[in-house]
């Protein structure tokens, strides 16, 4: 025993010999078990999620948490062993600075917690949007926990002044209230764009991958929505860019989400042409077009109107866009538009030479004038 009476009586730089060893101990002991801590204190975090743990794995959890937990296990090690070690019988005024820089750290791992946390959650909807596939709700989950972060750490800084450095941050929130309000007069524009993504998210009039028509005419896929502006690509492949103000200001059709589609068609026929083949071509037109496999409901065929050079006939069908489609969701009418035709062309000429197609003529008639030598004379 007479070791263990000369560790306790010893001293270096004026500190007991067993206060050095256990603060030893204290360093090499955490060091050691802080990634086991780490793994219990995620394995308890994960149970306690409860029916969430289906949209986030332990380990991908744990991955999250990490850092914050070792980083949160090593600061109260070093200060328990400083304790221990009577902060190596410094000033008071050396003390006082080593406890608020360790107010400090402890306000950093709380924020460093916070933001893991946060990616925690984030990882959880992002999970869970996906699986119930709301791609317009997925965008927007990392730019709002971004900005949350941004706004968590920007608070745990302030906390630090006032804490550590003893620093009034009254007046620093005065002035960003009035920087914020200067930049949103500034950013009037973009924060409109921005109110205008928050408005497309609500109230969902279009997806990720869905096909719309906008106002002037223009069809494209919605490749991605930002916060600031909407991506679509046209038909013709040109990436176009659109304010998300203008955009949920501006009517438009959603063509994806119409289960089916009006096709009509006016043509013209020769004013020569029979009654009864008018009639029959009427008829021949509807009982041909209803057997197209691609119509929602009967078609129907009308004599409309008596035009310059033409009889005209409206054919009016109905069409599920998304008939034998490349992809799903996605309508494909070009096709469909194809048959139609065919369909029309054939049935109409099947009734040559009686009628045919017509095309602008103009008759004109030259009559006689009598005595048109004597007006000359």
């Amino acid at each position: 025993m007479n070791w263990w009476r000369w560790l306790w009586e010893s001293e270096w730089h004026g500190i007991l010999l067993g206060r050095w060893v256990l603060a030893l101990l204290l360093v090499v002991g955490g060091l050691a078990l802080a990634g086991l801590l780490a793994s219990l204190l995620s394995r308890f975090f994960y149970l306690s999620l409860g029916t969430t743990q289906k949209d986030i794995t332990r380990r991908e959890l744990h991955r999250l948490m990490r850092p914050a937990w070792l980083f949160a296990i090593l600061l109260a090690v070093v200060y328990a062993a400083i304790h221990v070690v009577q902060f190596f019988h410094l000033p008071e005024r050396w003390v006082d600075w080593i406890h608020r820089v360790f107010q400090a750290l402890v306000l950093l791992a709380l924020g460093l917690v916070g933001s893991r946390l946060l990616a925690v959650a984030q990882t959880i909807l992002a999970t869970r949007y996906q699986q119930a596939n709301e791609l317009y709700k997925l965008q927007l989950v990392h730019p709002l926990f971004t900005i949350a972060r941004l706004l968590l750490f920007v608070l745990v800084g302030f906390l630090v002044l006032e804490v550590t450095l003893k620093v009034n941050v009254g007046p620093f929130f005065t002035t960003l209230g009035l920087g914020g309000l200067a930049v949103a007069l500034a950013a009037q524009e973009t924060l409109q764009h921005f109110i205008g993504a928050l408005a497309i998210f609500a109230d969902k009039p279009f997806q990720l991958g869905e096909i719309i028509r906008l106002e002037n005419g223009t069809v494209g896929t919605i490749e991605r929505i930002g916060l600031r502006s909407t991506l679509i690509r046209t038909t013709d492949g040109t990436l176009l860019v659109i304010p998300n103000k203008k955009l949920a200001d501006s009517p438009l059709e959603n063509l994806t989400r119409t289960p089916k589609r009006r096709l009509l068609y006016r043509i013209g026929l020769l004013y020569s042409t029979p009654e009864p083949v008018l009639r029959a071509l009427k008829e021949d037109l509807e009982t041909a077009l209803s057997q197209l496999p691609f119509l929602t409901e009967a078609p129907a065929v009308f004599f409309t109107n008596f035009q310059d050079s033409a009889l005209e006939l409206t054919i009016v069908a109905f069409v599920n866009p998304f008939y034998n489609s490349p992809a799903p969701n996605v309508p494909n009418v070009f096709p469909l538009q194809d048959a139609l035709c065919w369909t029309i062309l054939t049935t109409v000429r099947r009734h040559v030479p009686e009628t045919d197609f017509a095309f602008p003529t103009r008759t004109l008639h030259i009559a006689s004038v009598p005595h048109a030598k004597n007006l000359l004379s």
